[in-house]
């Protein structure tokens, strides 16, 4: 888990105790009340995520989201105080699954870029070896060593840029292979702490033996985590090694390339003389570029089809059910349920925004695979995928659109008030709406701080 999604994480849940706290504050039924108890049961699932384990908070967040809604579930939408409490806690337990969805729609994007770029490594070879056949027919070589000087130049800022890739890449492996190294060390740590218990066992009282034996117990579970999360991360590390020895792959090759071109240069006179067989082998490695090349495309389109696509369909299918949920709170609720629904609103915007900019790669890819003029029906795939960010880029914009609108339903006053639509304006902004005047300030921060906010579910007016 990077820095950023855990942070990005930990402010969802900040909001979803917020909203949660507010919803059980709500009056109007009896202590024994099946849908107060859901919705205290759900709160206490919420607070399960504030205070989990970090190594575990995914695990911990998916159960504990589950449980809350499941608690819930059949009580939102009853025409009391805490059938809208309910129907506040199943639109945040949506959202908080959703969040866990968009983490997974968020990888399998950068998994895409990853694949682009290695697609862009195998045109730039094309390119080259298309270049250096037409060179080699070619008797005047004063415009070709211009031209093989462009490609050395080309193939560098490859090389550079793929090995920044592979240095990331690496570093990234090498922390996970330290944190699996240190929980390897934590678990064999807490089986020698059980281990100690145990032993001593043997020679107490039957009382303190059992009082040994919960030691043992603990220990024990401690280790057992500690080898999860190993196994864990070494999954995440078998996932990361063949695209660090693709891009590595890359490096070699366009320092070859490169190599190939500097010799051409300085052996230019001579491979005019063997120009038939130097074209033949540089045709032969263009098309084995090109076939490369075809390949690969088919094989990124497959993965955004099958994998890409469905990862970020489940998240906004989540966030959906969230919004539907939000809207049974519209009476003593409302404004718990506006802003369960204005955050749900906006994470949707994100998730299209994200699939937007994954669809605005494969636009800028077929570009350039087209202006590179290698062969093959590359404009319908062009403008297919150009109509699709055209469409995200839109629901992003009328996400983040009702995002402010759901905000501004709370009719917050005071202080409340101000920050609120501060945080309406913000999203408005981010819809491609300018606002009023006197809203014009800048905001440093697109992300929404809830921290110090305090609200009223006394009333459907938010006191500042």
């Amino acid at each position: 888990m990077t820095h950023r999604l855990f942070q990005s994480r930990t402010t969802t849940q900040r909001l979803i105790l917020a909203l949660a706290a507010s919803a059980v504050a709500l009056g109007g039924c009896s202590k024994n009340d099946e849908a107060k108890e859901a919705v205290n049961e759900a709160s206490l699932e919420f607070r399960k995520v504030s205070i989990g384990d970090a190594t575990l908070s995914e695990s911990l967040a998916n159960t504990a989201y589950t449980n809350a809604g499941n608690a819930t579930a059949e009580f939102a939408g009853n025409d009391t105080p805490y059938g809208e409490a309910a129907a506040v806690s199943v639109a945040l337990s949506k959202l908080g699954l959703a969040t866990l969805a968009n983490s997974k729609a968020s990888k399998a994007e950068t998994a895409a870029m990853h694949k682009s770029r290695i697609i862009r490594g195998h045109l730039s070879e094309w390119i080259t070896m298309n270049s250096v056949a037409k060179a080699s027919i070619n008797f005047d070589i004063t415009d070709e060593k211009k031209e093989l000087k462009g490609l050395i130049t080309l193939r560098t800022a490859d090389m550079n840029e793929y090995t920044e890739l592979f240095e990331s890449l690496n570093s990234v492996i090498q922390s996970l292979q330290t944190q699996i190294q240190d929980l390897d060390a934590k678990s064999v740590t807490e089986r020698n702490e059980s281990a100690r218990f145990e032993l001593q066992m043997t020679s107490v009282t039957a009382t303190q033996a059992a009082k040994l034996a919960e030691r043992v117990r603990e220990h024990w579970l401690r280790a057992d985590g500690f080898e999860l999360e190993s196994v864990r991360i070494q999954g995440q590390v078998g996932q990361l090694l063949p695209g660090a020895h693709e891009i590595k792959l890359q490096v070699k090759k366009a320092k070859d390339q490169i190599s190939l071109l500097n010799l051409s240069i300085d052996e230019l006179d001579q491979r005019v003389r063997d120009s038939k067989t130097d074209s033949a082998q540089a045709r032969a490695q263009a098309e084995l570029a090109q076939s490369k090349l075809n390949e690969l495309v088919d094989a990124l389109e497959d993965y955004r089809q099958n994998t890409s696509i469905p990862a970020n369909e489940k998240a906004i299918s989540l966030i959906r059910q969230s919004l539907s949920a939000s809207r049974d709170a519209s009476k003593t609720a409302k404004a718990s349920g506006a802003i369960a629904k204005a955050s749900a609103n906006e994470s949707l915007a994100r998730a299209y925004s994200r699939q937007s900019r994954g669809e605005a790669e494969m636009v800028s890819m077929y570009q350039s695979i087209i202006s590179s003029g290698i062969p093959g029906n590359w404009q319908s795939k062009l403008d297919s995928h150009t109509v699709t960010r055209d469409e995200l880029i839109e629901s992003s914009k009328q996400a983040f659109q009702s995002a402010a609108s759901a905000l501004r339903s709370t009719r917050a006053r005071g202080d409340a008030g101000e920050s609120i639509e501060a945080a309406a304006v913000r999203l408005d902004r981010l819809g491609g709406v300018e606002p009023e005047p006197e809203y014009s300030e800048e905001y440093e921060s697109d992300e929404p701080d809830y921290d110090d906010t305090d609200y009223d579910n006394e009333d459907n007016d938010i006191e500042g």
